[in-house]
């Protein structure tokens, strides 16, 4: 992800809040059971992370918000530091929802339905001093207050914020409180419990209905209590709470394979896949979630002949040759790799004749000598395609003879699917002039993942803050930037 869109995806994120399940009148009781996604966020829980301060950084709260907001106009700044931090609303309390849009995805749902914050307000007149909000105009029995690109809608001590026509957002607003007082997400128990559980800074329940699966991918956000790390973990759960399997399609990791790795790697993934996978099916499932144009399922049809092989594990690993550290700005040449997959055995060296004949296309010099194939490109390592154990086929520019990663076997151990990245400062500066860092992802009945920083021992919203103030100009964002604007626009500046 770009450093641009990991700040619009941040700053939606920011503005997102959690129900507090204690109240006589409940915000999820106004949030239609139907709605493509929840999402909500303890924001006193995360401006406590920002203040750097406390977890042996150098920047309090309100600077690190400012790093965040650098490219935001002087108002949109002010609009969303007062909603993180103002007493005025229950900063414990603020609930986002996409309502349920006209498509045939997932994400194309999400992404075309109209999209609502709310939160309960302790003192109006001073939350609209702070907004600088002015006076309002009455809408369909709201006290309604102009935003930058947003309205602010008012209504027994409850607040609303949409956009498009003041007029016209009401009357949206209208219809999904109708449908929630028939049927609000806080009425379907498992994910009501979940959304009201408080395990983490951000929560959020994606509807999966479209799939033919109903059911919620749940994700709970949260940073450890040294502030260093960020923990994302997701579960499949149906109306009653239960937990599905998220990996019904997979088996575990040979970790055998690992032995392919090497101490200098920077990069591992491993999948563990059944030979009776319905890759039809799965297809099928992922275009339910993510629309797949016609190129796209172009490329998912030449390649399912060669997915249908696949009988274990394939592993991906790459990382800098042992006496280059991938210190020069053309680092091409040192950097090795190796990808191997176990195949069904009848299968293996049809597959190897046939990614030879695919590597044949490139024009790259290649000669075969007992059953292996070997590619070298003038600057580059040789690049050798072989059998190993009778079905497992590999390529590789390194001796597949290593010590192993026992950092990345760790996380790979009893999963499906791991992934292990652990890019130094200094390597990150030369590949993309970034900052350096460790990312963890586990597939094994759920989903987990972790995220920190190489380099610093400041806290990470204090190095994810600063880094995006490092990398941009210090020109605010005009109204006119509609592109840019980093107001109250939610899910439509995620790119």
């Amino acid at each position: 992800m770009k450093l641009r869109n990991l700040t619009a995806a941040l700053l939606s994120i920011l503005t997102i809040g959690l129900a507090s399940c204690n109240r006589d009148r409940q915000l999820l009781d106004t949030v239609p059971a139907d709605a493509a996604m929840v999402m909500v966020l303890d924001a006193e829980r995360l401006t406590g992370y920002m203040n750097g301060k406390a977890y042996g950084g150098q920047l309090n709260a309100d600077q690190v918000i400012d790093r965040f907001l650098v490219k935001a106009t002087a108002r949109s700044r002010n609009e969303i530091k007062t909603l993180l931090t103002s007493d005025a609303i229950d900063r414990h309390s603020i609930v986002g929802f996409s309502a349920k849009g006209d498509s045939h995805s997932v994400v194309a749902s999400i992404e075309k339905g109209d999209f609502f914050y709310t939160f309960d307000i302790k003192d109006a007149v001073r939350l609209t001093a702070d907004l600088d909000a002015g006076s309002p105009t009455s809408i369909d029995g709201y006290d309604a207050y102009q935003l930058e690109g947003a309205t602010l809608f008012i209504k027994d001590k409850q607040g609303w914020i949409a956009w498009g026509d003041p007029a016209v957002a009401a009357r949206k607003l209208d219809s999904q409180i109708d449908i929630a007082s028939n049927t609000a997400i806080s009425s379907v128990d498992g994910i009501s419990r979940f959304l009201y559980s408080g395990n983490g800074v951000l929560l959020s329940a994606m509807s999966m209905e479209l799939t033919g699966e109903p059911g919620w991918i749940c994700t709970t956000a949260d940073i450890d209590d040294a502030g260093k790390q960020l923990l994302v973990n997701a579960d499949y759960l149906d109306r009653s709470g239960k937990k599905a399997q998220m990996d019904k399609y997979l088996k575990d990791i040979d970790t055998d394979m690992l032995s392919f790795t090497t101490p200098s790697d920077m990069f591992v993934m491993a999948i563990g896949i059944k030979q009776d996978t319905d890759w039809e099916g799965l297809f099928n499932y992922i275009s339910a979630i993510y629309p797949l144009d016609a190129r796209k399922r172009g490329a998912l049809a030449l390649a399912l002949p060669y997915l249908k092989r696949i009988d274990g594990t394939l592993l991906i690993a790459a990382g800098a040759t042992a006496d280059n550290r991938l210190s020069r700005s053309n680092f091409s040449s040192d950097l090795n790799f190796v990808v191997a997959v176990k195949v069904a055995k009848n299968q293996a060296k049809t597959t190897l004749k046939d990614f030879a004949g695919v590597a044949s296309l490139t024009g790259i010099p290649m000669i075969e000598k007992d059953g292996t194939y070997i590619l070298q490109a003038r600057g580059m390592s040789p690049v050798t395609m072989k059998i190993v154990d009778g079905s497992t086929v590999v390529i590789a520019n390194r001796s597949l003879e290593q010590l192993g990663n026992d950092s990345a076997a760790k996380v790979m151990k009893g999963n499906s699917f791991a992934l292990w990245t652990n890019i130094p400062e200094e390597t990150a500066e030369t590949m993309y002039g970034g900052r350096g860092f460790k990312l963890t992802m586990t597939l094994d009945g759920n989903f987990q993942s972790t995220f920190s920083f190489n380099g610093s021992s400041a806290p990470l919203l204090e190095q994810l803050a600063t880094s995006i103030s490092d990398n941009t100009d210090e020109r605010p964002v005009e109204m006119n930037d509609a592109d840019n604007t980093l107001g109250f626009t939610p899910l439509d500046t995620i790119r």
